[in-house]
């Protein structure tokens, strides 16, 4: 009878365990499967990298700046995904080819940005504008030069002619005009018929410091003489009697002349 019993308590805890071992995976695939971190952070991502109709916060109300600044968005900036709001981002979709989903997503949000950046490029290019004054500064500039080259001229009156000459030992007479605006940091051409042709702007009457032109004073083609006009009809130029002062109102003078520049 002992041993009976004995067996029939050993039956009993071997069957225990038994059924303890069988139960244990169950239990344990059933605790890692609620525990399984993955499934959690990933909704909790996607929830967070999407803004839809009843989200509040500072992000919304950057989307309705955003979509204000692009002229979608006109009510109150007050943070809150409402009914306007969810309007607003669908027109803008439907205008950028974009899903129409009234969904704030990675594709709108950069979209969004995208708008934004080119709103700031628009105006940037326009500043340039305000300044377009400052162009006409110059003017005072041509002035002074003008002056300067008629300066230097007078300085050189009583130079003598030389053939050839480009120096303030002696002059012919392209090549005092060649010195005189060498001085200003203006190149010319050597010759006048060259200088006629090439150098500066045809205009139709002379201001003071422009070049006068004259063809036919001796055998060439083309512009053969010149001189600075400083005014009253007057010029200054290297003739045969050296750098001097000469009116241009006297018929030698008219019956050659062929036009002015500006240099």
């Amino acid at each position: 009878m002992v041993k009976s019993s004995q067996s029939v308590r050993k039956y009993v805890i071997s069957s225990a365990l038994v059924t303890t071992l069988a139960l244990t995976p169950v239990l344990t695939e059933n605790v890692s499967a609620k525990a399984d971190p993955t499934s959690t952070e990933s909704s909790t991502s996607a929830e967070t990298s999407i803004l839809s109709n009843g989200a509040q916060g500072e992000d919304v109300k950057s989307v309705q700046s955003d979509l204000e600044a692009e002229g979608y968005y006109t009510s109150n900036l007050d943070g809150i995904f409402g009914p306007l709001t969810e309007e607003a981002v669908r027109d803008f979709q439907a205008d950028q080819g974009l899903a129409v989903d009234g969904l704030v997503g990675p594709e709108t949000e950069s979209a969004l940005s995208n708008s934004d950046d080119s709103t700031n490029e628009e105006t940037t290019t326009e500043e340039p504008t305000t300044e377009e004054p400052t162009t006409e500064e110059p003017s005072s500039d041509d002035s002074a030069s003008q002056s300067d080259v008629v300066s230097i001229a007078e300085d050189q009156i009583g130079t003598p002619y030389v053939w050839g000459g480009t120096t303030p030992d002696g002059f012919d007479s392209s090549g005092f005009i060649l010195y005189v605006f060498d001085q200003v940091g203006i190149d010319l051409n050597r010759k006048e018929s060259d200088m006629w042709l090439y150098d500066g702007e045809r205009v139709e009457s002379p201001s003071v410091g422009d070049v006068v032109f004259f063809e036919g004073t001796y055998d060439t083609e083309g512009a053969s003489h010149s001189g600075i006009y400083i005014g009253d009809n007057k010029m200054i130029h290297s003739g045969s009697n050296g750098v001097e002062v000469a009116d241009m109102s006297i018929d030698y003078w008219q019956d050659h002349y062929i036009g002015v520049k500006s240099f």
